[in-house]
């Protein structure tokens, strides 16, 4: 049967369903009382999602003031907010009795009673504590899907190629436009 784990490595090939608000009362760097907790957990899970291939992470969030799982959805996370009048859960239970292969998923929660119905269907435990340790190893250091290339800046041959190539009109600075206005303003209007 599944059960609490202290040794880690179990975990890194499993799938998570995430406990998503419990999960962020164990963060240091976000707070519940965050206007945008949801997507900030969904940043960090992405890094988590995207460390393995085909990694499956669904979070359960309780009823979010950011309500647009679709747009929250990606990069192997997905996300759900339970409706009332059932709550997060209630939600994750329900999806630890359906899971057709539990032991192939870790449940990441501190909620005693979910932790037992995880239990008696087979499923690990991933403490919240272990998946915030991992999730800083992963934003201390460049995974995949956030690995990008320093900015280079372009050299004047680019910059005007582009322009032509895309019909921008030449760039004027500051100064020459204080210029060309004050130019017009020393011009001789004409008399009707």
């Amino acid at each position: 049967m599944g059960g609490a784990v202290t040794d880690g490595s179990i975990f890194f090939r499993m799938n998570y369903l995430v406990d998503g608000h419990n999960l962020i009362g164990s963060m240091p760097d976000i707070q519940l009382s965050d206007h945008d907790d949801e997507f900030k957990l969904v940043m960090q899970l992405r890094k988590v999602a995207t460390a393995k291939k085909g990694r499956q992470v669904i979070v359960v969030f309780d009823r979010g003031v950011y309500g647009h799982q679709q747009s929250l959805n990606g990069y192997g996370v997905t996300c759900h907010f339970a409706r009332s009048p059932e709550d997060a859960d209630t939600q994750i239970i329900r999806r630890i009795k359906q899971t057709a292969k539990p032991k192939e998923w870790a449940l990441v929660t501190a909620d005693r009673r979910i932790i037992d119905v995880a239990h008696q269907y087979g499923m690990r435990v991933m403490p919240n504590a272990l998946l915030v340790q991992q999730m800083a190893r992963q934003t201390s250091t460049k995974t995949e899907y956030h690995d990008e290339k320093p900015e280079v800046p372009l050299s004047a041959t680019q910059i005007e190629h582009w322009r032509v190539e895309m019909n921008l009109p030449l760039e004027v600075s500051d100064e020459e436009l204080l210029l060309q206005e004050s130019l017009r303003d020393l011009k001789p209007k004409k008399r009707k």
